[in-house]
Parts: structure tokens; C-alpha cells; sequence
């Protein structure tokens, strides 16, 4: 986990057994201390999501991390 990471919670995994079209929840990016509204969807191994503001990349594990903690 990158030193970024350490500073603070980026992001967020919400379970939302009961909606059927998202089954299993959202997660969604904490940048730089607000929650950004827009539901991200899991990258591709050998592409981590790179935030165009605060510039945090968030790789497949972080994700699944976030989902088992709630937030990572």
C-alpha cells in the first residue's frame, strides 16, 4: 500500500444485497477527503484506476480489500 493510501480511507465498498442490476454492492473513491458519487467497477489486472484529480491509483486487490473491510 502506496504511502497516499496510509494518509487517510480511498475507498469505499457499499453491499446493496437487494439491487438487483449492482448484486453485491458499489464501491466507490474517497478523493481528497470527499466521496466522489460515481460508482467505479473493478479494473483489469494490468490497468489500476488512476484518479484524473488526485492522481491515487487503485489496483484490483485494494478493491476486494474494500470489499471484505468496507473500506480501505
Amino acid at each position: 500500500m502506496s504511502a497516499r493510501r496510509e494518509a487517510g480511507m480511498v475507498l469505499i465498498y457499499e453491499n446493496e444485497p437487494l439491487d438487483h442490476e449492482h448484486a453485491g454492492g458499489h464501491w466507490y473513491h474517497v478523493c481528497l477527503g470527499r466521496i466522489n458519487p460515481e460508482s467505479l467497477s473493478v479494473p483489469p489486472v494490468d490497468r489500476p484506476y488512476e484518479c484524473p484529480r488526485c492522481g491515487i491509483e487503485l489496483e484490483t486487490e485494494d478493491f476486494w480489500h474494500a470489499q471484505m473491510k468496507g473500506s480501505v
